[in-house]
Formats: structure tokens, C-alpha cells, sequence
């Protein structure tokens, strides 16, 4: 699998965590019919069902960090290579020009 493809995967596992998180925020206020122990219950399932989500959003933008920091070393490496690569060719192409010009002489 590309760098970009499990980039993207990632970029959407991301979203659909953030999603869900939204989600369990919208359905947890407290029902006056039920007794305060029942809504303390309601809330720490809340709040460790929220915790579990955003580690694993944070999780998940680890995974993307990382993959990101392997592209762009591939992405510059590849570039460093060809500019390498560039400056051998105008070397030796002022070297060329160089040795012509003392032939004229």
C-alpha cells in the first residue's frame, strides 16, 4: 500500500472517530426522571466511552505523523537524488565547455 493511500485511510479514520465522539456528546444530557445515581452512571460511561474515542484519535494521528514523516523523507530523498544528479550534468557540462574554450586558443 502507498504512503498516500494509508495516509488516507488514516485521514479517514480520523474523521469517523471525531464523528462518533460528536455524536456521544450530543446523546449524554442528564434525564431529570432518572435518580443522580443513575445519571452518575450515565456520565462515567460518558466519559470513559469519550476517553476510549480520543485515544484512539490520538493514536491515529500518530499512525499519521509517522507516515507523513516517512513521505516526506522519500518525497526528499527522491529530490536531493535528482538534484544530485543535475549538478553532476552541469559540471560536466562547464567542464566541457571550459576544455573547448582553451582548444580555441
Amino acid at each position: 500500500m502507498s504512503s498516500e493511500n494509508k495516509l488516507a485511510q488514516i485521514k479517514q479514520k480520523i474523521a469517523r472517530l471525531t464523528q462518533e465522539l460528536v455524536a456521544t456528546s450530543q446523546s449524554t444530557q442528564p434525564m431529570p426522571e432518572l435518580i443522580n445515581t443513575t445519571n452518575i452512571l450515565r456520565t462515567n460511561e460518558y466519559l470513559t466511552h469519550v476517553n476510549e474515542k480520543k485515544t484512539e484519535i490520538i493514536s491515529s494521528y500518530e499512525d499519521y505523523v509517522k507516515d507523513l514523516e516517512q513521505f516526506l523523507v522519500s518525497v526528499l530523498e527522491r529530490k536531493l537524488a535528482f538534484l544530485k544528479k543535475t549538478r553532476a550534468r552541469l559540471q560536466k557540462k562547464a567542464k566541457k565547455k571550459k576544455s573547448s574554450k582553451k582548444r580555441r586558443r
